[in-house]
């Protein structure tokens, strides 16, 4: 038995080159299955056999016998499909993370590497935090300096009331501004978390219930509105007073 795992692993080292593994993320704790991608004859089988990072047997399976044998490490945390033969991890750790191998051997071609998965198992990430650096606000203009912090990295953002502008961080740390609240969000390959603040209790004095365009001052926008005002207003006296003419004409 030792020799014929020693000429399987020996083979299997050889046959993984032919091989591309597949990356996996996972979820820690949540069961995930590999699937073989072998298509012989199941008469043709002898025996399939799954590994650990191309030395650990996982399962060894012969077709003419009812039972699978499980290693003693992955016994009670795999389960063996018998008709497809897949394995299932059933709550796997992030000490589970590594190269698992399905090894075929049938009459005709002897033992092959028939799928190979590179498995990451990722516990869920913590909500990030965001807190406020500094702020400074008057009647046209507001300044808030924030700070989000994830697992191992943070990003400092500096938001005007409109628009919020982001230093630093990665693709799994993130700053976002919609309205009036920020969101810092952190995230990995399976899951995602967000932090919210509200942006108008740290700008008191900034009167922002029109955000003007950019390139617009505040003041400037309060002009261009009282002018469209007085506008309107004064076709609507003409048009009145016109409207007044002609029917004393008739």
């Amino acid at each position: 038995m030792r020799v014929q795992l020693s000429a399987t692993l020996t083979i299997l080292s050889l046959t993984l080159n032919t091989v591309s593994s597949v990356g996996l993320s996972v979820l820690e704790g949540s069961p995930v299955t590999l699937i073989t991608t072998q298509h012989d004859k199941r008469e043709d089988i002898l025996n399939i056999k799954w590994f650990y990072n191309q030395t650990a047997n996982v399962v060894y399976y012969v077709p003419t016998t009812p039972n699978e044998k499980v290693a003693d490490l992955f016994k009670g945390r795999v389960e063996f499909n018998k008709t497809d033969f897949s394995l299932t991890l059933k709550n796997p750790q992030r000490s589970d993370s590594g190269l698992y191998t399905a090894v075929v051997e049938t009459l005709n071609k002897g033992a092959e590497a028939a799928t190979s998965y590179e498995l990451s198992v990722l516990a869920p990430v913590v909500a990030p935090t965001l807190t406020v650096v500094s702020n400074w606000s008057s009647s046209d203009s507001c300044n808030v300096t924030l700070k989000c912090t994830g697992l191992n990295v943070s990003l400092i953002s500096s938001c005007n009331g409109t628009f919020c502008s982001q230093e630093g961080g990665d693709r799994f740390l993130s700053i976002a501004f919609n309205h009036t609240i920020v969101s810092c969000n952190h995230s990995n390959p399976v899951s995602w978390r967000q932090t919210t603040m509200e942006l108008e209790p740290l700008c008191p004095s900034y009167e922002a219930d029109v955000a003007p365009p950019a390139g617009i001052s505040p003041c400037l926008l309060k002009a261009l509105l009282l002018s469209v005002g007085l506008i309107v207003m004064v076709t609507a006296v003409i048009t009145v007073h016109i409207s007044y003419k002609l029917q004393k004409t008739k």
